[in-house]
C-alpha cells in the first residue's frame, strides 16, 4: 500500500514538474556563447524529435495490434519502446529550446490557422498526458488488468494524437528553422 501511494506521488509530481519546467523553457533565454557549430548541429535536434515522435506512434500501433491479438509479451514491449521514445524525446526538445530561440511559424492564412489550432492541440494534450501515461504504464506492469484497460482507452488515441501532431508541427514549422 506505501509502494502504491509513493507511485501516485511520483505521478503526480511528473506530472506538474513536466510541464512547469517546460513552460519555464520559454521564460528564460537560451544559453548564450556557444560556438557557430554547435548552434547549427543544434538543428538536427527538432528532426530527431519528430523521428521519437514517429516511432512512438508506429510503437503505440503494435502495441494496440498486439494486444487484440492477446500478445501481452509484445504489447509491453511496444509500450515500453513508445514510452521510452517519449522521454527521448522529453530530453531532446528540452536540450533544444534551452540553447536555441524559438522558431516564429512563417505560414500565412488557413495554413497559419491549421498550424496553431494542431499546436495548441498538441500541447494541451501533451501536458494532459503525462499522468495518463503513467499510470496505465504502471497498472500494466502490475498486471492491474481491468484497471489497465480502463485508462488505457482514454490514454492510447490522446498519446498516439500527441506523437501524431508531433511529427505534424516538425513538419510545419521546419523550413522556417534556419539553416
Amino acid at each position: 500500500m506505501e509502494n502504491e501511494r509513493n507511485i501516485k506521488r511520483f505521478i503526480w509530481t511528473m506530472a506538474v514538474v513536466i510541464p512547469v519546467a517546460v513552460a519555464l523553457l520559454f521564460l528564460i533565454p537560451p544559453v548564450e556563447n556557444l560556438p557557430d557549430d554547435v548552434k547549427a548541429s543544434l538543428y538536427i535536434l527538432p528532426k530527431l524529435n519528430a523521428i521519437f515522435n514517429g516511432i512512438a506512434f508506429l510503437s503505440l500501433i503494435g502495441a494496440f495490434v498486439a494486444i487484440k491479438n492477446k500478445n501481452i509479451k509484445v504489447h509491453r514491449a511496444f509500450t515500453t519502446t513508445a514510452l521510452i521514445l517519449s522521454m527521448l524525446f522529453l530530453v531532446s526538445y528540452v536540450a533544444f529550446h534551452l540553447t536555441t530561440e524559438s522558431t516564429k511559424f512563417g505560414g500565412e492564412g488557413w495554413t497559419r490557422t491549421v498550424y496553431f489550432v494542431i499546436l495548441i492541440s498538441h500541447i494541451l494534450l501533451s501536458t494532459g498526458i503525462i499522468p495518463l501515461v503513467l499510470f496505465t504504464y504502471v497498472r500494466g506492469l502490475g498486471m492491474q488488468v481491468e484497471k489497465h484497460r480502463k485508462i488505457a482507452k482514454i490514454t492510447w488515441p490522446i498519446w498516439l494524437y500527441v506523437t501524431a501532431t508531433g511529427v505534424i508541427v516538425y513538419w510545419m514549422i521546419s523550413p522556417y528553422y534556419p539553416h
